[in-house]
């Protein structure tokens, strides 16, 4: 009986060490990017865009998309790990009627596997500098603003905490990003004309709306020439997931604007894109899906394995000194039928 006592006593022990472990090496080591993480988020909407083909081919009256259906996939991968650095991969592909591929953009981040704010990104990596967030929250969101960084401007931007709102049963904090400023990323620029003749641009402003032209004073004044800067405006808006910082909704507004410089100031001539757009009801779903699994396996880990180890733990400690007790009074009783014994016989 005394063996089993110490049985017990050590597997006590050993279920204490098992949810020390658990609590404190497992579930941190969990809480983090997996260094397999891969998944696409799909927005749907609408998006008036600057036709090249149309405007190469001479036809301005042509050279704007109004309206068309688009859907666009952004898709995140986990490259590279270096402790708690990851190296992440973030490609956008927008696609409009019969799926053609309208524009696409690809950056590469090294990233806080934790709170997923800006890391120093390994030597040679091709990482981009930025600060703040840029493809995510961390994984323990708060009621506070951030600081997130636009890839259009190149800029960072405060996003607000607006409140708490319900998606698909799951509690989300809500924020909210606004930016604005001249269009830095190279990728885009690159794809943009520096410059166009003043009949193009004369053609492509005849084509907007009456409310949208430029002055025509300001056409008329044109150069032969016309160099061209652009800007950049984004709204958005992040539904996150308040237990495991992952985004379930979201909403995308993006324009870019051709200007120039007239005798009077910069001047806006015509738009290159106006994209809006929301997250799909399927990319939705799923994301609420996965936030719900990952909050029960965190707290399995975090909370409910350790507790209930420490429970068992504490049932078997409680058996050893009831066994230690019981032996005890044994002990006992046969100390007195044992004197009761020899004082009978004297």
């Amino acid at each position: 009986m005394r063996r089993t006592s110490w049985v017990l006593t050590g597997s006590a022990g050993i279920l204490v060490a098992a949810s020390a472990v658990t609590r404190f090496t497992v579930y941190p080591a969990l809480h983090q990017v997996p260094a397999d993480a891969k998944s696409t988020f799909r927005y749907e909407g609408t998006a008036t865009l600057l036709d090249a083909t149309a405007l190469q081919a001479g036809d301005p009256g042509k050279a704007f998309l109004k309206d068309v259906p688009v859907t666009l996939d952004r898709s995140i991968e986990v490259e590279d790990t270096h402790g708690r650095t990851a190296l992440v991969s973030d490609d956008a592909v927008l696609h409009g009627p019969d799926n053609a591929e309208l524009s696409t953009s690809t950056h590469l981040w090294a990233l806080d596997r934790r709170d997923l704010t800006e890391r120093a990104a390994p030597a040679g990596s091709g990482a981009e500098k930025r600060e703040g967030l840029v493809i995510s929250w961390p994984l323990e969101p708060e009621k506070r603003d951030y600081r997130f960084w636009d890839t259009g401007t190149r800029s960072v931007f405060p996003a607000t905490y607006e409140g708490t709102q319900s998606v698909n049963g799951r509690e989300a904090y809500v924020y909210a990003i606004t930016s604005d400023g001249p269009l830095a990323d190279p990728a885009t620029l690159k794809a943009l004309p520096p410059a166009l003749p003043r009949a193009a641009v004369v053609g492509l402003a005849s084509a907007l709306p009456e409310a949208q032209r430029p002055p025509q004073e300001t056409l008329d004044a044109l150069p032969a020439t016309v160099p061209l800067t652009y800007t950049t405006a984004t709204k958005r808006q992040g539904w996150v997931d308040a237990e495991t910082g992952l985004s379930l909704d979201g909403t995308l507004h993006q324009t870019v604007l051709a200007r120039t410089q007239s005798a009077e100031g910069p001047v806006t001539l015509f738009p290159v894109s106006d994209v809006d757009v929301r997250g799909a009801q399927a990319s939705v779903r799923h994301q609420t899906d996965e936030a719900t699994t990952t909050a029960r396996l965190l707290w399995l880990l975090g909370t409910g394995g350790p507790l209930g180890l420490l429970a068992v733990a504490l049932l078997l400690i409680a058996l050893a000194l009831w066994l230690a007790r019981r032996r005890v009074r044994l002990a006992t009783r046969v100390e007195e039928t044992d004197t009761g014994v020899t004082t009978a016989a004297l």
